[in-house]
This record gives C-alpha cells, structure tokens and sequence, in this order.
C-alpha cells in the first residue's frame, strides 16, 4: 500500500468492518477525517471502499463523506480512482455513481469533469454507466446515455 494519509490507512485497515474493534477503529478514523477534505485525503479514501465489508450501513457513512466534500474536487477524485475501484469495490462504485446521477446538478458537472478525463477513466466510467443501465433501465437509461453523450 503506498504511503497512505494516517486517518486514511486507518480506515483502509479497518474497511472489512468485521469485529467491534475493526467497526470501532473506522469511525474514530472517520470521526477524525471529518472537516479535513483536502485533495491527498480525498485521492486515497476511495480505496477505503471494498465490496467485502461486513457492514454496509459503516459503510455508507463513507459514502456520506465523500459526498460532503467539495462537488468538484469528489467528482475528480471519484473519476481518477474508478480505474483501480472496479475490481475491489466496483458495487461501491456503482453505488456512488447512481446517487450522481439521480442528481441534476452532480450529474451536469460530473460530466463536464469525466470529458476531460483520460481515455482509460473514461473507459471505466463507461462500463459501470452500463452496467447501472442495465440493472434498472427504467431508472436510469436517460440519464446514462446524456452522460455517455457528454464524455465521447
């Protein structure tokens, strides 16, 4: 693991949430992280998210603090880490995806963000934004296809 922010290696070590001590840890790393947003916080914490956790709902505080950080400094950070997300956390990523999405705001600036991203975020980005459409076209196949549009 590279050399990670301590609040942050203290989540990432806790992120399976598993016992008491593990679930303890995280929020007492969280707890601590709180106010401090800036980038080098915010460009590792998406490693924190894991598919494997034991509590998703510990998890989702996580969710709930990435999104109380500055919309543009989040949404660069989420895109420049959906590479290295797909394979350990891609529900995670899916997860956070479909709350930007479902939000007009988020969803228009994510995308003017995503355009300028390189080839292979992009890439990623476009898988999951299918994956999401297919799992509830209802729910989402307009707002996936205006982001694909945006980020060709």
């Amino acid at each position: 693991m590279m050399n990670m922010y301590p609040g942050v290696a203290q989540l990432y070590n806790n992120r399976l949430l598993r016992t008491e001590l593990e679930c303890e840890l995280f929020e007492q790393a969280l707890e601590g992280l709180a106010g401090d947003t800036e980038d080098a916080v915010i460009q590792q914490i998406f490693k924190v998210f894991d598919d494997e956790t034991e509590h998703e709902e510990m998890m989702f505080s996580l969710v709930h603090f990435v999104e109380s950080c500055h919309m543009e400094m989040y949404l660069t950070q989420l895109l420049e880490s959906l590479p290295e997300m797909l394979e350990p956390a891609r529900g995670w990523a899916i997860v956070l995806n479909e709350r930007i999405l479902s939000d007009g705001m988020f969803r228009k600036e994510y995308a003017a963000i995503a355009k300028g991203m390189p080839p292979r975020v992009k890439r990623a980005l476009a898988f999951l934004l299918e994956e999401i459409r297919e799992n509830n076209p209802r729910g989402y196949e307009r707002k996936v296809n205006y982001m694909l549009g945006k980020i060709k």
